[in-house]
């Protein structure tokens, strides 16, 4: 059994070791972060390189596809038309403060027998959820410019969850999924158009879910911590030494 004179020391070897733990993981957050950011800066240069190309037709696009290029920001112009009877609304969407849906319709591009989902734009929810906002129709052929992105899923809540009807209501953008349930051949990809015939619905590119000015501030945030940490640990050494020297004199 330890004598009462070595638990103290005992403790605060755990306690040491805990606090470089702690320091390490800090630290380790902070390179994160900036690599993050690094990440973010180079997608974002990709993006305007992209955005600076010829527009790609439905032929290129799907040859690239195919070939898996990264299609993220391209320009698209494509001819066709709306089929009836099929809006999307992508639940759980914030704009401005205001909660509601992103809206989508199925453009059949002419000649092709793939299908292309374009974004209407962000529509408000209503009091009542079981009430559903009805978006006004666009018939007929028009000719559709825009620029391309791939949503992001996320692992743990990527379930469809698609409610009968039109609009129909689903829960996370799996477009493999919402073209299993159409039973139609999605591309997947959106397709954000510069304007659309009718009403206009608020429509912001966002191509990144944070800007590499979060993450260096997210970065500075842990170092500032681990700072804050090493400067409580070497205080913390210096009075104990002092007061060692002092019970020694």
């Amino acid at each position: 059994m330890d004598s009462p004179g070595t638990r103290p020391g005992y403790a605060g070897k755990l306690l040491m070791l805990f606090t470089l733990v702690l320091f390490a993981v800090l630290v380790k957050l902070g390179f994160w972060q900036l690599e993050r950011a690094e990440e973010k800066r180079e997608l974002l240069a990709s993006l305007a390189e992209h955005h600076q190309a010829s527009p790609l037709s439905m032929d290129s696009l799907l040859a690239r596809q195919a070939n898996s290029d990264d299609l993220e920001g391209y320009r698209l112009e494509v001819t066709g038309e709306f089929i009836p009877g099929i809006t999307v609304l992508l639940d759980n969407q914030v704009l401005d403060g205001q909660v509601g849906y992103k809206a989508f319709r199925l453009l059949r591009v002419n000649g092709f027998q793939s299908v292309l989902l374009v974004e209407l734009g962000f529509v408000a929810a209503g009091r009542d959820r079981a009430t559903l906002p009805q978006i006004e129709p666009i018939d007929g052929q028009l000719s559709v410019k825009g620029r391309i992105y791939r949503r992001k899923l996320n692992p743990l809540s990527d379930d469809l969850a698609a409610e009968a009807g039109d609009p129909m209501r689903i829960q996370a953008l799996n477009i493999p999924a919402l073209a299993a349930q159409l039973q139609l051949e999605v591309i997947d990809l959106v397709l954000q158009p510069d304007s659309l015939p009718g009403r206009p619905l608020p429509r912001r590119w966002m191509p990144v879910n944070m800007p590499p000015e979060k993450h260096l501030g997210y970065a500075a945030q842990w170092f500032s911590l681990a700072a804050a940490l090493a400067l409580l640990v070497i205080f913390y050494v210096v009075k104990s030494r002092k007061k060692q020297n002092e019970l020694r004199d």
